[in-house]
C-alpha cells in the first residue's frame, strides 16, 4: 500500500508538468511601457533547452488617464526569436489569446539550437504598436526526453519500495511469537 501511495505522489509531481507550462514561468518583462501598452512576459521551462518546447506567456495592459490598469484582449501579439550566434535560426510565433485570462497571450515553439536567443515581443492594436526585447540562453537538449527521465525515477523508486516491503515482511513475521507447546506428559 505504501508503494502505491509513493508512486501516486511521484506521478502527481512529475505527471502534470505539461499542464503547468501555460500561464507562468520565469519573469522576463515586468510592466514595460511600449507605445500605449504595458507588457509583461514569462518563459518556461527554466532554462530553455534546444530541441524542446519553449513557452512564452505575455500580458498586455493599458493605463488610462486616471491611472487605472486594464487588460487588453484585442491586441495582436507576435514573438520573433533569433539565435544570437546564428541569425538565420529565427522563429516567428503568433501568440494566441488565453480564453480564460483577459489580456494574456501564449505561444510555443521548439528551439533548434542551444545558445543565446533574442526574443522580441511585438504588440499592435487599436491604441498603436510597440515592441520590447529580452535575451535568454537555451541549454543543449537532453539526449533523453523528460517523460523518460520522470518515468525512470518513478520506476526506480517503485522498485526500491517493493524490495523494501519484501524485506520488511519476513522481519515482521519473526516478531510474532508462538507459545511453546507443553512437552510434559501427564
Amino acid at each position: 500500500m505504501g508503494v502505491v501511495l509513493l508512486c501516486s505522489l511521484l506521478l502527481g509531481l512529475f505527471g502534470p508538468a505539461r499542464g503547468f507550462a501555460h500561464g507562468g514561468g520565469a519573469p522576463q518583462l515586468t510592466d514595460v511601457p511600449v507605445g500605449a501598452y504595458h507588457l509583461f512576459a514569462w518563459t518556461s521551462p527554466d532554462p530553455w533547452q534546444a530541441g524542446a518546447a519553449a513557452h512564452v506567456t505575455v500580458a498586455v495592459t493599458q493605463v488610462d488617464a486616471t491611472g487605472q490598469t486594464t487588460p487588453v484582449s484585442t491586441a495582436t501579439v507576435q514573438l520573433l526569436l533569433t539565435a544570437a550566434a546564428q541569425p538565420e535560426q529565427t522563429l516567428r510565433l503568433v501568440a494566441a489569446p488565453n480564453a480564460t485570462a483577459a489580456g494574456f497571450y501564449e505561444a510555443d515553439g521548439v528551439l533548434p539550437v542551444a545558445g543565446a536567443w533574442r526574443v522580441e515581443v511585438q504588440v499592435s492594436g487599436d491604441a498603436g504598436q510597440g515592441a520590447s526585447t529580452f535575451t535568454l540562453t537555451a541549454t543543449p537538449g537532453s539526449a533523453l526526453p523528460g517523460w523518460l527521465w520522470g518515468g525512470s525515477v518513478i520506476g526506480v523508486v517503485a522498485l526500491v519500495g517493493i524490495l523494501w516491503m519484501r524485506r520488511r515482511k519476513p522481519a515482521a513475521a519473526r516478531t510474532h511469537t508462538v507459545a511453546p507447546q507443553s512437552t510434559a506428559q501427564e
